[in-house]
C-alpha cells in the first residue's frame, strides 16, 4: 500500500526521533545532532567544501572490534541520518553489558580520538577506541540503573498550568529573527538567562535560503533551543514574539512551511525535564531583535558592498 504524504514526511524524521531518544547524555545527543547537520569539520564534510581531508580513517577497523549482535552494512556513501535509523535496534552481544545502541558511544570515542591525534599528537589504536566506546556505554547504563525509570515517550510540549510566579523561577531563552526578502536571508538570535535574570549565553547567526519571516522565527527558536541543550539546563521557558509559531508548537498544528522545523523543536524539547513555549510581546523582546537585525545587517552588507 502506498504511503500517504504525511506518513512519508513522518518517516523522513525518524532519525531525529532516534537521536533525541537514545540513552546517552544531552552533550552526546547534541554531538550526534551536529554530525547529522554537517556542523562538525569531519572528513566527508570538509571534502564537500573543497578542503582536502582523509574521509576514511580507522573507523572501519573500530567497528570490527564492536561485538554487534547483527552487523549493520553501511555503504560508503550512506549519510549519517540513515546510519542512525539503521542502528535503531542494534545491540551488542553479551558479556558486553550493553543493551542499547552503541552508535553514539562509538562516534564519541572516534571524535575524542581524532581530536587527541590533531591537538596532542597522540594516536589510539582501533582496539583502544572500541574499548573506550564500550566502557562509556556501560558506565552510562550502570548510572541509569540507580535512577528512577523515566517515561521514554516524546510528549508534545504544551502550555504549562503553573502560576506566573512559578514560571518566573525558570531559566528563559528569548529568540527572534530578522528577514530580508530580496536576498532570502535571515538573521537569527537568542539570549538565555537564568532564573535570576543573569545572562548565561547569547548568540546570533545568518541563515540563507529562508522562504518567509515565519520560517526565520522557527529557525531562530530552534537555534536557541539547541544552545540551551549545551548548557544542560533541566528546565527552560522558551519565548518568541511570533504567536503563529508558538501555536504550532504547543498545539501540534501542521503548518506546511515550518512542519519540519517544528518537529525538530518538539523532538529536541524532550531532552528537558520541563519546558514551555510562550508568546511574548515584541516590545519585551528587544534585545534578541537587535541581535538578529545586527547579524542580518552585516550579512547583507557584505554581499551588497564587498
Amino acid at each position: 500500500m502506498r504511503k500517504t504524504q504525511r506518513e512519508d514526511i513522518s518517516d523522513s524524521f525518524d532519525w531525529i526521533k532516534d537521536i533525541w531518544t537514545v540513552k546517552c547524555s544531552p552533550k552526546v545527543k547534541l554531538f550526534l545532532w551536529s554530525i547529522a547537520q554537517e556542523a562538525l569539520p569531519l572528513g566527508e564534510a570538509l571534502q564537500r567544501r573543497g578542503i582536502q581531508a582523509e574521509a576514511l580513517c580507522v573507523k572501519l577497523e573500530v567497528w570490527k572490534s564492536i561485538p554487534l549482535k547483527q552487523v549493520v552494512h553501511l555503504a560508503t556513501g550512506c549519510d549519517f541520518k540513515r546510519a542512525v535509523v539503521a542502528f535503531r535496534k542494534t545491540i551488542c552481544l553479551p558479556p558486553s553489558g550493553i543493551t542499547t545502541s552503541i552508535l553514539p558511544w562509538v562516534c564519541w570515542a572516534l571524535w575524542v580520538a581524532r581530536n587527541t591525534h590533531i591537538f596532542e599528537k597522540r594516536i589510539f589504536t582501533p582496539t583502544e577506541v572500541a574499548t573506550k566506546a564500550l566502557r562509556l556505554a556501560r558506565e552510562w547504563i550502570n548510572a541509569q540503573l540507580s535512577q528512577p525509570e523515566k517515561n521514554s515517550a516524546l510528549p508534545t510540549p504544551l502550555r504549562s498550568n503553573r502560576s506566573g510566579l512559578e514560571m518566573e523561577s525558570l531559566p528563559v531563552c528569548k529568540s527572534d529573527a530578522a528577514f530580508h526578502q530580496q536576498s532570502n536571508r535571515a538573521g537569527l538570535a537568542w539570549i538565555i538567562r537564568d532564573a535570576s535574570g543573569n545572562p548565561l549565553q547569547q548568540g546570533s547567526m545568518t541563515h540563507e535560503l529562508v522562504n518567509s519571516p515565519l520560517v526565520a522565527e522557527a529557525l531562530a527558536l530552534r537555534a536557541g533551543l539547541i544552545s540551551a541543550v549545551t548548557l544542560e539546563l533541566p528546565k527552560l521557558k522558551m519565548l518568541s514574539d511570533n504567536a503563529t509559531l508558538i501555536r504550532a508548537i504547543n498545539n501540534d498544528a501542521q503548518i506546511k512551511e515550518i512542519y519540519g522545523i517544528v518537529k525538530d523543536i518538539q523532538q529536541i524539547a524532550s531532552v528537558f525535564v520541563e519546558i514551555t513555549f510562550n508568546h511574548v510581546p515584541r516590545s519585551f523582546n528587544g534585545e534578541a531583535d537587535c541581535l538578529a537585525k545586527l547579524s542580518l545587517y552585516h550579512s547583507v552588507s557584505s554581499v551588497t558592498n564587498p
